[in-house]
C-alpha cells in the first residue's frame, strides 16, 4: 500500500518514476466514469435525436476536447509538475496560488459534491428509500458515500490507479445494463426514431459537453506528470476520456429516450434496474471522485505552499468534507449552472498557460514570483467574452471563444510589455532556475 508521504504535492516527478501512457489514460477514463456525464447525455436527448447527439459529440469531445487535453497533458509530462505549479510561470507564484489554485479547488470540490449527491440517491434507491422525501436518511447515506470515495485519493496516486482498475469494469457493466434495459423497455425502433422539439441550440449542446469536460484542460497535468514527455503518449492518453466519454454520453441519451428524465437514478428506476445496478452505479462514481479529491489536495497544497505527502492528504480531507457538505446542501439542483460556470472561466485560465508555455517560454518551465497583471487581464477579458456570449448575446461556443480571446490578449500583452516595460515575467532565466527551489519561492 502506498504511503501518504510518497506522494508529494509540488515536487517534480523524476523520469525514473514515469509510467506507461495506459496508466494516466485509465485514470482519465475514470474522469468520464461520471454519472453526471450520463445525465448530460440524457439532457441532450431532450432536444436532439441520436444522430445529432452523435455529431455534437464528434465536434465537442473528439475534436475540441482532445486538443485541449493533449496540450495540457504535454505541459504536465514535460515539466513533471501539477497544473497549479505550472501556472506560476505565466500567472506568477502569488496569483497561481490564490487565483488559479482557488479556481481549481472550487472546480474539484464542486464535482466531488455533485457526484456524492448522485451516489446518495443511488444508495437510497438500493434500500428503497425515497431520496426526494426522506432527507435525513439520504443525508446520512450521502455522508458515508463521500467518506468512502475520498479514502484512496487521500492515500495518493498509486492507490487511485488500482481503484480505477477495479471500478472501470463496473462502469462498463453499468453501460451494458443501461443499453439492455433501454432496448427492453423502449425498443430500438423508438430510440432511433427519437426526434424531440429542441429546447437548446446545436451550439448549446456543444457547450454543454465542453462544460462537463473543459476543466480537464487545467487538471490533466496533475496526472500526465507521471507519464513520458512524448507527443505520441500525450496524444494517446486523452483516449481514456474520449472513448469512455463518448460511450457514457450516448448511453445517457439512450437510457432517457423512453423515460424523459435527466435524473439518472430515476431513469434507472423507471427502466427496472435491479438493486445490483445501483451498487454498480456507486462503484462507477468512485473513479471520477478520486480525480476530484486528489486534484483538490494538489491545488490546495499549492495555495498554502505545502509540499509534504501528509500535508496534501490533510488538505484532501478538508476538500472532501467541503464537497460532502455541498452535496447534502443540494448542489445537484444547480448542476447545469455549475457546468456553464466552468465552461466560461477555465478555458481562459488554460489559454494563458498554453500560450505562455508554447509561445513565450519555448516549452520550458520557470518559477516566477509575484503577480503577472497581463495574465490577470487576459483571464478577465476571456472570461468576460465567455460570459457575454453565453448569457447576454448567445453566439458560437463560449468556451472556445474564451480560450482564444485570453490566449490572444496574453500573447499581445506580453510582447508589448517586453518592449515597453520588461520585467522578470518577460525575461527568461531558465538556466538559472532550479525546480527544487519551487517550494521556497
Amino acid at each position: 500500500m502506498a504511503s501518504m508521504d510518497d506522494d508529494k504535492a509540488l515536487a517534480k516527478v523524476p523520469e525514473s518514476e514515469r509510467q506507461h501512457w495506459i496508466v494516466p489514460a485509465t485514470i482519465f477514463g475514470g474522469l468520464e466514469f461520471s454519472v453526471p456525464v450520463i445525465m448530460i447525455g440524457a439532457a441532450l436527448a431532450g432536444s436532439f435525436g441520436l444522430s445529432k447527439i452523435l455529431l455534437i459529440l464528434l465536434i465537442a469531445l473528439v475534436i475540441i476536447q482532445w486538443i485541449g487535453n493533449a496540450l495540457q497533458g504535454y505541459l504536465g509530462a514535460k515539466t513533471g509538475l501539477p497544473s497549479a505549479v505550472i501556472a506560476r510561470t505565466s500567472f506568477g507564484s502569488i496569483q497561481a496560488r490564490f487565483i488559479v489554485g482557488l479556481s481549481l479547488v472550487v472546480m474539484n470540490v464542486g464535482w466531488f459534491a455533485v457526484n456524492t449527491a448522485v451516489a446518495g440517491n443511488a444508495i437510497s434507491a438500493v434500500f428503497g428509500i425515497d431520496y426526494t422525501e426522506q432527507w435525513a436518511i439520504w443525508a446520512l447515506l450521502t455522508l458515508i458515500a463521500g467518506i468512502l470515495f475520498s479514502v484512496p485519493a487521500i492515500i495518493g496516486y498509486n492507490s487511485m490507479k488500482w481503484t480505477d482498475y477495479l471500478a472501470v469494469p463496473a462502469g462498463l457493466l453499468l453501460i451494458f445494463a443501461g443499453v439492455f434495459y433501454s432496448l427492453k423497455g423502449a425498443g430500438w425502433e423508438k430510440i432511433m426514431d427519437w426526434n424531440p422539439e429542441p429546447s437548446m441550440t446545436f451550439l448549446g449542446g456543444i457547450s454543454l459537453i465542453l462544460g462537463a469536460n473543459v476543466a480537464q484542460w487545467l487538471i490533466a497535468s496533475d496526472y500526465t506528470r507521471y507519464s513520458k514527455p512524448t507527443v505520441k503518449d500525450q496524444m494517446l492518453i486523452p483516449l481514456g476520456i474520449i472513448v469512455i466519454g463518448f460511450v457514457f454520453f450516448m448511453t445517457g441519451a439512450v437510457m432517457s429516450v423512453g423515460v424523459g428524465n435527466a435524473d439518472i437514478v430515476a431513469v434507472m428506476q423507471d427502466l427496472g434496474f435491479p438493486f445490483w445496478g445501483f451498487l454498480i452505479l456507486w462503484l462507477a462514481l468512485w473513479t471520477s471522485q478520486l480525480v476530484a479529491c486528489y486534484s483538490t489536495g494538489l491545488a490546495a497544497a499549492n495555495m498554502f505552499n505545502i509540499d509534504s505527502g501528509k500535508g496534501r492528504a490533510w488538505l484532501t480531507i478538508a476538500g472532501s468534507v467541503a464537497g460532502i457538505m455541498l452535496a447534502v446542501a443540494g448542489i445537484l439542483a444547480y448542476f447545469m449552472d455549475f457546468l456553464i460556470l466552468l465552461s466560461v472561466i477555465y478555458p481562459a485560465i488554460a489559454a494563458v498557460m498554453f500560450t505562455d508555455f508554447f509561445f513565450i517560454r519555448n516549452k520550458e518551465w520557470e518559477d516566477k514570483s509575484g503577480w503577472n497583471w497581463i495574465a490577470t487581464l487576459a483571464l478577465a477579458l476571456g472570461a468576460l467574452v465567455g460570459y457575454l456570449t453565453q448569457y447576454v448575446f448567445p453566439m458560437g461556443v463560449p468556451a472556445v471563444q474564451s480560450l482564444l480571446i485570453s490566449g490572444a490578449v496574453y500573447l499581445a500583452g506580453m510582447k508589448i510589455k517586453a518592449k515597453v516595460k520588461p520585467d522578470h515575467f518577460t525575461n527568461s532565466d531558465i538556466k538559472n532556475n532550479s525546480l527544487g527551489d519551487v517550494v521556497n519561492k
